[in-house]
């Protein structure tokens, strides 16, 4: 039997779909495996789910587990990077490294912003993206009591934090991130020119730290 390979598995934000990502996965070696699932009670048209970040959380590591991947890196983007936190702090046992992509999201206050931003987004504008306003709002509502900053110092596992150059509020919670989570290593990646989205918007740069940190050779 074949041995499982090292996975790479991305998570989407709330305003985000696993497409996004393309970029990645075009890049994405031979040695890895990769994986782009939508989140639980994420998905347009999805009938009796709403987004709940434990059950998201649990759902992924389900994933995870029965993948067989000997490690696995999740790459999370937004609320994303809250889903692969609660992975990495609820599962401790599980063999996993985290980059997570514009780390200001792992407070509260910026979940809050993005609920306040959301709202003034025209639900046509999200549709086109594929993504229902409704669900969407609902899912940041479920998510403005959640404090995964106070619980960083329980995190052990590898991190990278990867932040736009002009993004200022990411980069100012990256240096908190970085002195909350004391039992964890963590680096932080700036990439110059890029803003909140530095995997869409400055992709071969990102591709670059990412592939860096998993220790593999991006395809080119």
């Amino acid at each position: 039997m074949t041995a499982a390979k090292p996975m790479l598995m991305f998570i989407h934000g709330l305003m985000s779909t696993p497409l996004d990502f393309g970029d990645q996965v075009s890049a994405l070696p031979d040695g890895l495996e990769g994986m782009a699932p939508w989140l639980r009670g994420a998905r347009p048209g999805a009938k009796g789910e709403s987004f709940d970040l434990v059950d998201a959380a649990a759902d992924l590591a389900m994933t995870i587990e029965l993948s067989g991947a000997p490690r696995t890196t999740l790459f999370g983007v937004g609320e994303g990077s809250l889903v692969a936190l609660e992975i990495a702090l609820s599962r401790p046992d599980l063999e996993l490294d985290l980059v997570l992509v514009g780390p200001a999201l792992a407070a509260t206050a910026g979940v809050g912003m993005q609920r306040r931003f959301t709202a003034l987004v025209p639900r046509g504008v999200l549709a086109r993206r594929g993504l229902d306003k409704r669900r969407v709002m609902a899912a940041l509502g479920n998510l403005a009591d959640i404090d995964l900053w106070g619980r960083l110092p329980e995190l052990t596992s590898r991190a990278l934090l990867v932040v736009g150059e002009k993004d200022r509020a990411a980069r100012t919670a990256a240096q908190a991130f970085v002195e909350q989570a004391r039992r964890a290593d963590v680096r932080v990646a700036e990439i110059a020119g890029a803003g909140p989205a530095p995997h869409t918007q400055r992709p071969a740069e990102v591709n670059a730290v990412l592939y860096d940190f998993v220790g593999v050779e991006p395809r080119q």
